[in-house]
């Protein structure tokens, strides 16, 4: 996060990266005259040799893919052994920060997540199309807290012509796998639906039900054989009866007797208008509220010097110095492209380009309050650049996690997680110039687990932390609250 802003094609620059898969890494390309940003997947199909079969599906499903609630692809490039996919950029960040660990998250803002997830899953299920790796880490947010799909690298086509298969790919994160997925063959529809209950679960209490769905998990087998002392147990003890009676039939282990999409959006608990008044602070944008303008109409993308065509001709060609029409990917530059753009504020260093994600912009009409980020990941410190990473290394070797320098300001962070799987996190530092920024993202693992480590790693940074007040040029610039 903190490395060199570099050039990817001319006008656009690679300033982030923003999370990184089994193939490859996510990038932030910010254009540099413009601030428009776009999410850019990366695979080098010579590292990853096995990759290519399924890169290439992932793209031809993926680009048919035209939803609210489904991240855009707004096409593709290939240049020597690299596959470039270019996708609309999230700026409202991953649904998972979102959840406080072991509490969840007030009932009005889950059921409002949860039915964008499941409109967005009937969607694809409308489409032959089964995701199979739904969970937090691969649902974003945009900058009107609108969720949205990502990730098809797992997802396959089920129904072709009116003709369904059934699956036979173990493919998924197990905590959020349906029990069938395990044993093979298995419907597509149930599978995905099951994960979304285990989604809602995660939504509402701030933990997983099992590890696993396997009768050597004692939760799970609990939960199949409905043993009444599981509900003294929690997560379930922090979860109503109406959202209990839904989640009975979403998570039943029989998948021809579990909910299908049209009985989940009937249930009661999902069509329920929670009140709004409910005690808790409000920190998600509802639908009714009034959506952050764009950057500029119609007439003025037309009119800048990087409009949506140039756009298309910049990231889609295979050599973008010497462009020609014909090279250009038709699933770029299609009639039906709409790229929503992201505008940055304009730092005075080039580094704060890094931190301004959710300066969205003409904002004039919005309070400052308003306008901060919802990335809850990230401290002030006052300590020196040099005194922070000191500090960092003494707190990760007393907390006995493993790590090495990407960077000369960024760590690459490694322990385990309530499984014992491994789990891997970035920690990026930052000079703002009266402080210190220590940015913390996830980079290899269970989300609810990495918030977990970040709330015991700030306790033990807690010394060091910004306690006064921040100003609110300097709250935009790290998109925070004071601590």
């Amino acid at each position: 996060m903190a490395g060199p802003v570099t050039e990817f094609v001319i006008g656009w620059s690679v300033v982030q990266t923003l999370g990184e898969g089994a193939f490859g890494e996510v990038k932030l390309l910010i254009n540099q005259d413009t601030g428009e940003a776009v999410a850019m997947k990366t695979v080098d199909l010579i590292k990853h040799k096995d990759a290519a079969n399924a890169v290439r599906k992932e793209m031809c499903l993926h680009r048919m893919l035209k939803n609210p609630h489904i991240i855009k692809f707004y096409g593709s490039r290939r240049e020597n052994s690299m596959q470039y996919m270019f996708l609309e950029y999230a700026a409202g960040g991953e649904l998972f920060d979102r959840i406080e660990p072991d509490i969840g998250m007030p009932p009005l803002h889950a059921q409002k997540y949860f039915q964008e997830l499941i409109s967005g899953v009937e969607y694809l299920h409308v489409r032959g199309v089964a995701h199979r790796d739904i969970k937090p880490e691969n649902l974003l947010l945009d900058e009107n807290d609108r969720l949205k799909i990502t990730d098809f690298g797992m997802a396959t086509l089920f129904r072709h012509q009116g003709k369904e298969r059934e699956l036979d790919r173990q493919c998924g994160t197990k905590p959020y796998m349906a029990p069938e997925v395990l044993l093979r063959p298995y419907s597509a529809e149930p599978a995905d639906i099951w994960s979304c209950g285990v989604v809602l679960v995660a939504l509402l209490a701030g933990e997983l039900p099992w590890d696993e769905p396997t009768f050597s998990c004692p939760e799970y087998t609990s939960w199949k054989d409905k043993d009444c002392r599981l509900f003294t147990t929690t997560p379930w003890t922090k979860i109503d009866n109406l959202a209990l009676s839904l989640l009975r039939k979403v998570l039943n282990t029989v998948p021809r007797h579990r909910a299908t999409i049209s009985q989940v959006k009937n249930h009661q608990w999902f069509t329920k208008n929670f009140q709004k008044n409910s005690g808790f602070v409000q920190n998600v944008c509802t639908e009714s509220m009034t959506p952050r303008k764009r950057v500029c109409s119609e007439l003025e993308r037309a009119n800048t010097a990087f409009s949506l065509e140039d756009i298309a001709h910049r990231l889609a060609y295979s050599q973008p110095e010497t462009p020609t029409p014909s090279v250009i990917n038709t699933a770029v530059c299609g009639d039906n492209m709409d790229l929503r753009v992201v505008s940055f504020s304009q730092p005075a260093q080039p580094e704060n380009l890094l931190l301004s994600q959710l300066t969205q912009g003409t904002q004039a009409s919005q309070t400052p309050l308003q306008r901060l980020v919802k990335r809850m990941t990230r401290i002030l410190v006052r300590t020196t650049l040099e005194d922070t990473l000191t500090h960092l290394e003494a707190l990760f070797n007393k907390m006995h996690y493993t790590y090495r320098y990407h960077t000369a300001h960024v760590m690459t962070v490694t322990t385990l997680d309530r499984r014992g799987a491994q789990l891997v996190l970035k920690a990026s530092v930052l000079d703002m110039g009266q402080n210190i920024l220590v940015d913390f993202r996830l980079s290899k693992g269970c989300g609810l687990d990495f918030k977990r480590h970040f709330l015991r790693i700030k306790e033990g940074l807690s010394h060091i932390i910004v306690k006064g007040p921040v100003t609110w040029n300097m709250a935009m610039a790290t998109n925070m609250l004071p601590a």
